[in-house]
């Protein structure tokens, strides 16, 4: 039963699995359509076998599509060039419907209607190839199952008729396919412009988010996530550190050396800080020459220590342009309980400030608790 339970589970955590299952359960929905019709022949007396006997052909039937099911269900139908399964349930269904063919009589050119709805079903998946293949196996089929019934049962078939049928199903099956993959093209064609839909999206949320020249988190991306920490803060009463930084004399390095030299210094200092943060922080561009950090979960001390082992990396680490070492100033505060967001950083900003007043090139935490 567990065996059976995994089998047929539907596949809800991947939507292409899910689209294929739901066109498996489509096909099995008209092979019943079929079924009951052919019930009906059967009962009325259209139909030259038995009722026993068509009900191993009907059992069989619903099993093989049982099959396809749970080949998509179980994930098996990954392993094949055509994962959706579409032209083998075709031309089962095909097969079933010359089955149905050979042994209905006088009503076989009303069966013919219903290959159209074994056609739509390539809408899903086929090219204009695969249909015309598709459309020449049927016409094969069904000339075998004229020459079968002329050959054995001479008296349940009208050769002019069949052959008449023959003709205008030849005339409208081709056209059909035409169809089925010019519609097949435009889905695709659809699916592919929604991919690339998808992918400028995820460019513009990457530009919006990020900062372009040094692939740090942006000044708006930032300030949502401060946001988000304060918030978690005062739910949960847990401690949080915001540090801006400043490079000392950046823009002796722009005018010595040009903008140019003082980008790649930017997206060096980026690097060497992001090499010493952990996951859980956040690092930003806060603009020009600043930038900011977060420090989740972290107190004033423990953050004073990161941040004075970043201070100590950037001062020794090596410039590309540069001849002197650059260094940067440090600014922290702790959240305090009650504080608003600009009074956060108003207070990381002081102490930057202080950090430059007393020499540059060191960490100075700000002041304590604001007094309710």
């Amino acid at each position: 039963m567990d065996f059976l339970a995994c089998l047929f589970r539907f596949p809800k955590d991947d939507p292409a699995q899910a689209t294929r299952a739901r066109h498996s359960l489509m096909s099995l929905v008209s092979s019943l359509t079929i079924i009951v019709f052919t019930l009906y022949c059967s009962y009325a007396g259209l139909f030259r076998l038995g009722l026993r006997e068509l009900a191993w052909f009907i059992l069989l039937a619903i099993l093989v599509h049982a099959v396809f099911f749970a080949m998509i269900c179980s994930g098996r139908n990954l392993r094949l060039a055509d994962p959706s399964l579409t032209l083998p349930q075709m031309y089962v269904s095909i097969l079933w419907m010359m089955f149905i063919l050979y042994f209905i009589d006088h009503v076989r050119g009303a069966m013919l209607v219903l290959f159209m709805i074994i056609f739509v079903f390539g809408i899903f998946r086929l090219g204009l190839k695969q249909f015309i293949g598709v459309a020449i196996f049927a016409l094969a089929a069904y000339a075998i199952v004229i020459a079968l019934l002329i050959y054995f049962h001479p008296d349940s078939i009208n050769p002019r008729i069949e052959m008449l049928q023959w003709v205008l199903l030849a005339m409208v099956l081709p056209w059909f396919a035409v169809i089925g993959a010019y519609i097949s093209n435009i889905r695709h064609t659809l699916r592919q412009k929604n991919k690339d839909l998808e992918k400028a999206l995820a460019k513009i949320e990457q530009l919006v988010s990020h900062d372009e020249l040094t692939g740090t988190y942006s000044r708006r991306s930032f300030l949502d996530a401060l946001r988000r920490e304060l918030a978690r803060a005062e739910r949960e009463n847990r401690p949080f550190c915001l540090a801006l930084f400043d490079l000392d004399h950046f823009k002796s390095i722009n005018d010595r050396y040009g903008h140019l030299a003082g980008d790649d210094v930017l997206r060096s200092f980026a690097d060497c800080v992001q090499q010493e943060v952990r996951q859980v922080d956040y690092f930003a561009r806060y603009g020009g020459e600043e930038f900011a950090l977060l420090l989740a979960d972290t107190e004033i001390n423990a953050a004073t220590d990161i941040l004075e082992r970043i201070r100590a990396r950037v001062e020794s680490q090596p410039f590309p342009h540069v001849e002197w070492n650059v260094t940067s100033s440090i600014g922290a505060a702790q959240y305090q309980p009650g504080e608003t967001l600009n009074q956060l950083i108003g207070r990381a900003d002081q102490a930057l400030y202080a950090a430059k007043s007393e020499g540059r090139n060191r960490v100075k935490q700000a002041a304590g608790s604001i007094r309710q």
